[in-house]
C-alpha cells in the first residue's frame, strides 16, 4: 500500500495535537521568596491584593478571584519582580516554552484579563514599557 504524502503529513499533524494536548504543564512553584511573602501559607502580597499561587487565586477585600494557571504563572513572574520591566520575550519564554508554539497576541490576552482582576485596586497597575515588555507597578 502506497500512502500519499498529504495523508502522512495529515497525520503527523493530528499526532502533534494529541501530544501537546496531552503534556504536562510546568507547576507553578509553591513557596517563593517574596517580600510580603507568607512562608506558611504561600501568600504573596501585592498592594492590597493577596496572591495565592498555590490555589490560583487572588483576594481583594475578602473577594476571591479565581485565575487560570497560565494567568497564574504570568502574575507569578510579575510578583518575582515588582516594579520592574520584564522583557516580553522572556514573558512568553517562561510560559509557553514547554508548548513548542507562542501566539503573538497570547500574552496580550493574559495580561488584559489580569488587569481587569487587578482593577480592584488602584495602587496595582501592570504597564506596556514601549520596546521592552511590561511592568508590575505596585504601590503604597
Amino acid at each position: 500500500m502506497d500512502i500519499s504524502w498529504a495523508a502522512c503529513r495529515f497525520l503527523a499533524f493530528v499526532g502533534f495535537l494529541f501530544l501537546r494536548s496531552v503534556k504536562p504543564r510546568r507547576p507553578v512553584p509553591e513557596k517563593s521568596a517574596l517580600p510580603g511573602d507568607d512562608q506558611d501559607t504561600g501568600i504573596i502580597t501585592l498592594g492590597s491584593v493577596l496572591f495565592d499561587a498555590k490555589n490560583r487565586k487572588l483576594i481583594i477585600d475578602g473577594k476571591t478571584i479565581d485565575l487560570t494557571g497560565t494567568e497564574t504563572r504570568v502574575l507569578q513572574i510579575f510578583a518575582l519582580s515588582p516594579n520592574e520591566t520584564i522583557e516580553r520575550s522572556r514573558l512568553q519564554k517562561e510560559i509557553w516554552e514547554d508548548e513548542g508554539v507562542i501566539v503573538g497576541r497570547s500574552l496580550d490576552m493574559f495580561i488584559s484579563k489580569l488587569r481587569k482582576k487587578l482593577e480592584f485596586d488602584p495602587n496595582i497597575k501592570i504597564v506596556v514599557i514601549r520596546g521592552k515588555g511590561y511592568r508590575l507597578e505596585v504601590g503604597s
